[in-house]
This record gives structure tokens, sequence and C-alpha cells, in this order.
């Protein structure tokens, strides 16, 4: 609906415009002398404006009435009053008409070509998600017990997102788009996972050193098979952030993360969000080594790290709506877990 009157809004200004615009080139020819002089022809601006960016009939309405402003009343030599003949003003009403119609037929043409090749592009790219949600899907069922792990950081991180949006120092990075791409391209931070032995991935107790080194190369195996991917479409954003999700989201604030070591912010934002979103819907989660925290338990865990294992910027942000994570977190799983 609001893209629907937003759409109404822009093309009710358009027409507005073309009136405006028909109005001053009326104007204009009487001032210059009346309808002898080339100056008429300029009435065709308004009315390929009109007749381009609303609908046909709105169109054909504004052609005939600023085929009237330069028609019977507009004088053919302003100085002496000299009337145009009939058959002159109604070929240029015609001529108006038919430029309108003509504006009309082909803007509609190519909206229809543009609103087709649109809804293929927007089916082959739901495709394209739905292959890659699947796979994620089938990642973290091999180590998530409640089996909504992705619906859950999705919502999270994008709540999040939209909440540091309102932080001056992200209100022009953070766009809508943005904010699309990480809800979706934070189900792909563990699908490097795909790649670890269950031996090691479900291991009930504490993990070896060795064990660890393994379990820590999951980021780059991940973001390596997205970089395959990023070679075929160079420009793909959402492949781009979910890349710098899926290879830094293990990184820490202080550079005591992997795979990397990168500090503050040298860790790419989407990434940084993604590290804080991950500890808590872990943290709240049961898993094979711990059972689930409580909410409280969780914001003391996270108010701990800020600073040293999350963005000082990205825990204030939470903090203040830790209420709404909460809310949403028991929301996605059904149930929720007190201390």
């Amino acid at each position: 609906m609001r893209k629907y009157l937003l759409t109404v809004k822009k093309t009710s200004y358009f027409l507005a415009l073309a009136y405006l615009l028909s109005i001053m080139v009326a104007f204009i020819v009487y001032f210059t002398g009346g309808t002898h002089n080339s100056v008429v022809n300029f009435m065709g601006i308004p009315i390929i404006i009109a007749s381009s960016t609303n609908s046909k009939s709105k169109g054909l309405i504004h052609a005939c009435i600023t085929g009237l402003m330069v028609g019977p009343v507009m004088p053919l030599l302003t100085s002496l009053s000299t009337p145009q003949e009939p058959i002159n003003w109604i070929v240029r009403c015609c001529y108006f008409v038919i430029l309108s119609l003509v504006t009309a037929f082909f803007s509609n043409y190519y909206k229809q070509i543009y609103a087709k090749y649109h809804q293929t592009e927007k089916e082959i790219s739901e495709a394209h998600l739905a292959t890659i949600y699947a796979l994620t899907k089938l990642s973290e069922s091999r180590d998530d017990e409640t089996g909504m792990h992705i619906e859950r950081v999705s919502e999270l991180c994008k709540i999040l997102t939209e909440k540091l949006r309102q932080n001056s120092k992200y209100s022009d990075y953070i766009t809508d788009t943005y904010i699309d791409n990480i809800s979706k391209a934070s189900a792909l931070h563990d699908i490097g996972k795909v790649g670890i032995p269950d031996n090691i991935l479900l291991k009930p107790g504490k993990l070896t050193p060795d064990e660890f080194d393994i379990i820590k190369k999951h980021p780059s195996i991940g973001s390596s098979i997205l970089a395959e991917i990023q070679k075929k479409y160079p420009n793909n954003k959402f492949l781009s952030l979910g890349y710098n999700i899926v290879h830094y989201h293990h990184e820490r604030w202080d550079g005591s993360g992997y795979p990397t070591g990168k500090c503050k912010d040298n860790i790419p934002l989407s990434a940084r969000i993604m590290a804080l979103v991950d500890v808590y819907d872990a943290l709240r989660s049961n898993r094979v080594y711990k059972e689930a925290y409580c909410h409280e338990k969780c914001i003391d865990i996270i108010k701990q790290g800020r600073g040293s294992h999350f963005d000082p910027d990205i825990v204030d942000v939470f903090l203040e709506n830790e209420i709404l994570f909460r809310e949403t977190f028991d929301r996605i799983t059904g149930s929720a877990h007190e201390c």
C-alpha cells in the first residue's frame, strides 16, 4: 500500500509539473508574438511528460487542454491581435492528441516489458535464495537442536540493523537494501560447517585444541564457496555481504577472533552485527555441549563482551532494544526460558 501511494504521489507530481510547464509555454507564446513563431512547439515537452508518467486518459485530457491554451483564444500575431484560422489550432490540437497517444503507447509498452523482466529476475532471485536457504537449513540441522536458528538470526539481524541505522554514524551507510540483504545473507553465516566432520561438530564434551582448530576453519570454508560464486557475479551486493558475514563473523572487536584477527572497524559492519546476534542466539539455544541460557544471563555475558568481543556501538543498540530481542526470539522459538 505504501509503495502504491508513493507511486500515485509521484505521478501526480509529474502531472502538476506538466500543467505548470504548459501554462508557462502559453505565456511565452503570447509574449513572444503569438502562435506564428516556433515557440509553440515547446508544448510537446509537457505533453510527453504527462503522457509518459500518467494514464492514457490523463495524458489525453492534458493534451486537449494544452491545445486549447494555444488554440482559439491565442492570437496568431499578438501585436495586431490577429486571430488564428480555426483549421490551424484544430490541426495543432490533433497533433497534440496524437503525440500524447503515441507517447502513452510506447511508455506503457516499455513499462510492461520492464515489469515482465523484473518479475522474471525476481523469480530467479527467489529461486536462488530458496536453494541457498535449503542448503543452509541442511547444514544447520546438523548441530541446531531447535531447528529455527536461521529464522531467528535473520529476524534479529534485521531488527538490530534497523535500530543501528538510527545512529547518525551509520544512517548513510545502512539503506533499506542493506537491511534486506543482511537479513537474507545472515542465513549463510555457518554454511562452512558442511566441511566439518560430525565427530567434531556434534561432540558433546569440550573440544581439544586440535579439534577447535578444525572448527575454526568453517568461516574460510564457507567464504571460499561464496568466493567461487562471486567470480560469476562480481557485482552482486548480496553475495558480497554474504561473504563478509561468513568470513568475518567470528572476528572480535579486540582482534582476538578468527580467521584473520581483524579488529574494530576493520571488521565489516555486517559481520560485527552477525557476531552479536549469533552469540545471543547460541547462548539462548540448547546445544550438544550446553543447556540454553535465559535472556537475562545472555545480557550479562554480552555486556561483559562490550569493547572486547563486540562493537560497543552495536552492544549499546542491542541493550536499548533487548526486550524486543527477547520477544522476537521467544515468538519464533515458540517458548521462553526463564532464569
